[in-house]
């Protein structure tokens, strides 16, 4: 692929999934305060949400095929560059989903007694978890990008193991950093 060509497909995929992002926590938000729902509801929602994807996920197997037309184009092009890397990495984002569905069961049971926190949170706190979310979400893109963008045949050899250990890694320092915040602007 031609470097202006990939160059434009990158940023469309960046500014569609930042796009879809900044809608989904309006349309949290929104719900939230609309609807009034209990913790405990929402974590079972997006709970059967991640199961849904994983098992989607398993079931398309190595098809490319996306409802947005820029997912699939780079999902293409990805699966050509990385070969059987695409394949155990899809794999893995699949098991990963399941995973973390699971977590999510478990946390609607958890939270049956807990009462709408989200009412409590001081704008400003939400308003800077999701910068910094939105943040680390375009610099895992633009690593990722790079990596894959700049290698040539036989240098991804592994890629998948590697950018799953250093996802568990960065995963453990946003949870980090996000219970920082929170101890400070909800916890006083």
């Amino acid at each position: 692929m031609e470097q202006a060509a990939l160059k434009k497909m990158r940023t469309k995929q960046i500014g569609v999934s930042n796009l879809i992002f900044g809608l989904m926590i309006i349309a949290f938000f929104m719900v939230i305060q609309i609807f009034n729902i209990q913790l405990t509801h929402f974590f079972l929602c997006l709970g059967i949400l991640m199961l849904l994807q994983g098992i989607i996920g398993f079931i398309k197997k190595g098809k490319t095929k996306f409802f947005i037309p820029i997912f699939e184009q780079v999902a293409i092009y990805e699966k050509e560059k990385l070969g059987k890397e695409w394949e155990e990495e899809k794999f893995l984002e699949n098991v990963w989903k399941v995973v973390l569905s699971g977590i999510m069961f478990f946390q609607s049971f958890s939270f049956q007694n807990v009462t709408n926190p989200f009412s409590d949170i001081e704008p400003v706190f939400t308003i800077l978890l999701f910068l910094i979310v939105l943040a680390s979400i375009n610099i895992s893109m633009l690593f990722r990008f790079r990596k894959i963008d700049r290698s040539t045949e036989g240098e991804l050899t592994g890629y998948t193991k590697e950018s799953n250990m250093m996802g568990i890694a960065l995963g453990l320092l946003m949870a980090i950093i996000i219970s920082i915040f929170i101890v400070i602007f909800l916890l006083p």
